[in-house]
């Protein structure tokens, strides 16, 4: 008879264990390019609703950002555009696409207060939105960087966000259970 090397148990549980993990990181690698594909997809839709200097925007800053990021920096985006073209008489019968790049320029300090000001209570579609210290402070950064990105490529004379403080961020208390 011959005899046939039996493998030890732990080695097959290893070698099933590193097998699951391959899987695992494939299953999580494709739920990713999914992802991807459904953030370019919805980003696509969202850059159809923004001015069109803001396609450079988004390139210029695709290397240094995630999908998720710039999906939510372009949410934030159509909401500061969308409040320009409603508090500014002049824009009011002005497609948002249709806005130039010089209306930054024209956007002053007190602009951009009102818009936070504005971001505690909205309606938009018949829905309500609220927005607290942390979810302006959010939508503040994505204005402050579309201000950052042209006035360091030299397109703006002005970064006039700079010049707005974020809003401040209250720490929530460690809440921890008792054993008891």
């Amino acid at each position: 008879r011959k005899f046939s090397k039996q493998v030890p148990a732990v080695d097959r549980m290893e070698k099933m264990t590193v097998r699951n993990q391959k899987k695992a990181e494939i299953r999580t690698e494709k739920y990713s390019r999914e992802q991807e594909i459904k953030n370019t997809k919805k980003m696509r839709e969202i850059l159809e609703d923004l001015p069109g200097f803001c396609r450079q925007y988004f390139r210029g800053i695709e290397e240094s950002t995630g999908a998720r990021t710039r999906l939510a920096y372009a949410y934030d985006l159509r909401v500061f555009f969308e409040f320009i073209q409603r508090e500014n008489p002049s824009l009011k019968n002005t497609s948002i696409r249709d806005f130039p790049i010089s209306i930054l320029e024209r956007i002053g300090r007190e602009d951009i207060e009102e818009y936070l000001d504005f971001l505690t209570y909205y309606e938009k579609d018949g829905q309500v939105f609220t927005n607290d210290a942390r979810g302006k402070a959010r939508k503040l950064s994505a204005v402050r960087s579309l201000f950052k990105y042209f006035y360091t490529s030299e397109i703006l004379t002005k970064d006039v966000t700079a010049l707005v403080p974020l809003p401040k961020l209250h720490e929530t208390p460690i809440v921890r259970l008792d054993s008891d």
